[in-house]
């Protein structure tokens, strides 16, 4: 499965680029294809003493709804993943774990970005958040049951970390 990249522009440059990238197919045939590029970013599946999930609510411009997701932030150049969860917990929702386990790496077919999970154990709310200009986020605490249904339910469109969840609770042994 031999792939050849041809070239590389940039097509849209803005908070996040779109890259268009063409190769030469193993076939020999040649083919462009759209990528976003943007910055690597960890998600942060958090749980309270009590077996809370940490979730966060929040408007979404794509999808142009509110969604819920575990708390997620972008990873600086040359930082530990485990050392931007904290510091994205903390932000977003004023929560600090003891511990912070790095669990998986993840890829995406049409992105340049790496998305890093990591769990966070034994969280307490130490701080009030401390947003961006263009974060409104609401925190809000799931108990484990409520939390396993909300990953199951097949109605459920709002919450786009099912993976991430599932991840963590099989670590957890919470399945």
């Amino acid at each position: 499965m031999n792939w050849k990249k041809i070239s590389e522009k940039v097509a849209f440059k803005g908070w996040r680029s779109i890259l268009q990238k063409t190769f030469e197919l193993p076939d020999g045939k040649k083919a462009t294809f759209d990528v976003i590029q943007t910055n690597d970013f960890v998600t942060i599946v958090a749980f309270t003493k009590n077996k809370e999930a940490i979730l966060i609510k929040q408007y979404r411009p794509g999808p142009e709804k509110v969604l819920a997701s575990f708390p997620e932030g972008g990873i600086e150049a040359g930082e530990a993943p485990e050392i931007a969860a904290a510091r994205e917990l903390l932000e977003e929702t004023g929560y600090q774990a003891s511990q912070y386990i790095f669990l998986k790496k993840f890829r995406a077919a049409y992105n340049t970005q790496l998305q890093v999970c990591v769990l966070a154990v034994d969280c307490e709310k130490i701080a009030t958040q401390k947003l961006d200009t263009t974060e409104f986020i609401d925190v809000f605490l799931l108990p484990i049951e409520k939390f396993r249904r909300l990953l199951t339910n097949p109605k459920e469109e709002s919450f786009n970390n099912v993976g991430a969840g599932y991840l963590a609770l099989d670590y957890m042994g919470w399945l």
